[in-house]
This record gives C-alpha cells, structure tokens and sequence, in this order.
C-alpha cells in the first residue's frame, strides 16, 4: 500500500486497492453482468442495423436477475472495504503487543510494518472454505482504522466463513479491553 493510498484512506475511511486487487474484489460483479451485457450488445447491434429485434421470452430474465444479483454483490463487497474506527490513546507500543497477540491467536502473517500501517494475511488450510484475508491496520492519530477482506491477491471470493469478521472484532476487543 502506498502512502497515498494511506492517505487516502485515512480521509474516506475506506481501503484503496489497486487496479488488479479491484478486479479481483469485483471479480463477482463482472463475472455475474457478462450476460445481461452480451444480450443488450447483441440488442443495439440490432437496434443500430436497422432490425431492432423485442426481448424473446425469457431474455427479461437473462438480463434483470443477474443484474440484481450483480448490483447486490457490488454493495456488498463495496461496503466491505469500509474501515472499523477505534479511537484510542495507546502508546504504539502497546498497539503493537496487542496486535502481535491478536496476530497470533489467529494466525496473521505480517506482510508490511511501517510507521502507518500494519498489513497481515492468513493462510488457512484447503478445506477451510476461504482462501485467505488480508488485515489492514491503519495507525492514525488517537485513532486505528482495521480492515479485514478477501485476500485480493489470491482467487477472488466473497465468503471468509466469518474470519473476517472474528478478525476485526478480535482486534477491537482486546484494544478496548486495554483502554478500559
């Protein structure tokens, strides 16, 4: 993650990804409008020779379904790349044997440390029905912006089995359980 990306991060309160791992969080999205897209191409070609053709029985649903079902699964992966804020006023030391802790319990490997930034994956077993998330912990000021998605460099996919969700809260709970 570059510092801009942090940057801009901080401000939105929403993990910046690259291009590829974009494609491969939506991966889902594209994949589900490739129908509804080929039947309206293959309608405006029509529509622009000269020899509109109406929707066949059926076609409404080849387009409308899959594109409901797109639209959901790009809010959904859209709002999971919104950050959990936790206000605090720990030492980055302390955040850092939290974090090691947290890390351990679940099985984190730390990809990047930096002054800012903490980025760890997972990497469960075959069977596990995830192929691996990747945590981002952004160090702002008073406060810590957690992120736990999909593995965006690995298949794309959008079930963690609730590691991602047992990720962040595992790290809010013991934080907060330090600030009290």
């Amino acid at each position: 993650m570059t510092e801009q990306q942090i940057i801009l991060s901080i401000q939105t309160k929403r993990l910046k990804l690259s291009f590829w791992e974009k494609v491969s969080h939506f991966g889902i999205v594209a994949f589900l409008l490739i129908t509804p897209l080929t039947l309206a191409f293959f309608h405006l070609k029509d529509a622009i020779n000269g020899n509109p053709q109406s929707l066949r029985e059926g076609e409404i649903y080849f387009f409308t379904i899959p594109t409901l079902v797109g639209v959901f699964f790009y809010i959904l992966q859209s709002n999971r790349l919104k950050f959990t804020e936790i206000n605090s006023s720990l030492s980055r030391t302390q955040l850092n044997d939290i974090i090691e802790k947290v890390g351990t319990e679940l099985k984190w490997f730390p990809e990047k440390t930096s002054k800012h930034i903490f980025i760890a994956k997972t990497h469960p077993p075959f069977l596990s029905g995830s192929w691996g998330e990747r945590i981002t912990i952004i160090f702002a000021t008073n406060r810590i912006l957690v992120n736990s998605i999909c593995d965006p460099d690995k298949k794309s996919s959008v079930i963690s089995m609730g590691r991602n969700k047992k990720n962040i809260s595992a790290l809010v709970k013991a934080i907060e359980g330090l600030e009290k």
